[in-house]
């Protein structure tokens, strides 16, 4: 417990009013110290009464980088708080708030860059009613805020025709989803995008067909945020394209699958990934294999390679993220 601004200049004002009694009688310390002096300690006692606040922190929803998510904050307790939360790097937000408690404060969180972040200290500072005596406490909750890498849009015809795919077949329509970055725009469902808030695109329920890719991914250091990107710009293509998908990157593996929750575990795999190499026979097997260095990113398939910029939409300025630049 410690005063605050206000409760420092309170006991300067005492010192003063001390000081002005002792050359000139008590009744400058009567009227002035006494009643600040009173002050302080009721404002002291309110905090210490109003005990420890509680914490609860809403789960937000994974993202990808330029996104962001709303996180709650529901902070039982009693008295005047200035709550604030403490970020990791790769976050970002305004979340420091002036609330008399219990509240609810909501804030909207970035996501900068990928990765996994835990979200695990609250700062509540209690303070009584006139400001004069505040308590922190440093409450400990652990969320966990996954943020994919970046998906950018592949230059559709070129990639299909790399892979030998026939671009004009569909399967049969499963459900409408909120739209993810690597989302065609093609199947984004207009008529009941305009009822909603967010965009929805039509989600098939089988792949095109029997085809399979297989991806390996690895990177020297410092350089596992492009290789992440260039491995879940490929695998959310080939997806699309109607082929089930497998991939290998540092992290570990997922098995051959298709559809929304292989893609997301997938991308959640390439959310915790840092830099390495691969099982090398996993490496060779693999039908796509991507490297991320100091020179950029490759994308090798068969025998050609190519960089990933040759296989994206935009030429001069090909990391664009569909949906999110």
């Amino acid at each position: 417990m410690r005063p605050t601004r206000r409760g420092v200049a309170t006991l300067a004002v005492v010192g003063l009013a001390v000081t002005m009694a002792w050359l000139s009688g008590p009744r400058s310390l009567n009227a002035v110290a006494a009643p600040l002096s009173i002050a302080l300690a009721v404002g002291a006692l309110q905090v210490k009464r109003a005990g420890a606040p509680t914490v609860e922190r809403s789960q937000p929803r994974r993202g990808f980088p330029g996104e962001s998510r709303t996180v709650s904050l529901t902070v039982e307790g009693r008295g005047v708080a200035t709550i604030s939360e403490e970020l990791a790097d790769g976050l970002s937000a305004a979340a420091e708030f002036e609330r008399t408690l219990p509240a609810t404060v909501s804030y909207a969180l970035a996501y900068d860059a990928r990765g996994v972040y835990e979200l695990t200290r609250t700062t509540v500072a209690v303070r009584d009613v006139l400001g004069l005596v505040e308590q922190r406490h440093e409450v400990t909750e652990r969320t966990e805020v996954v943020v994919y890498p970046p998906v950018y849009s592949l230059g559709g015809a070129t990639f299909e025709r790399t892979l030998g795919l026939d671009s004009g077949q569909r399967s049969e329509f499963d459900r409408l989803r909120e739209y993810v970055p690597g989302d065609s725009l093609r199947d984004v469902h207009w008529k009941s995008s305009a009822k909603h808030d967010d965009l929805l695109v039509t989600e098939f329920s089988d792949p095109v067909g029997d085809e399979g890719l297989s991806i390996a991914a690895q990177s020297t250091e410092g350089h596992a945020d492009e290789m992440a990107a260039g491995a879940a710009t490929v695998l959310v293509g080939a997806l699309r394209a109607g082929l089930t998908t497998a991939m290998t990157v540092p992290a570990g593996s997922i098995e051959a699958g298709h559809g929304q929750r292989h893609r997301q575990r997938a991308l959640e795999l390439l959310a915790r990934t840092s830099s390495g190499d691969v099982d090398e026979t996993a490496w060779n097997r693999a039908d796509v294999r991507i490297r991320a260095d100091a020179t950029g990113v490759s994308v090798s398939l068969g025998d050609a390679v190519h960089e990933l910029a040759e296989l994206t939409t935009t030429r001069d300025n090909p990391l664009v993220a569909e949906g999110v630049s």
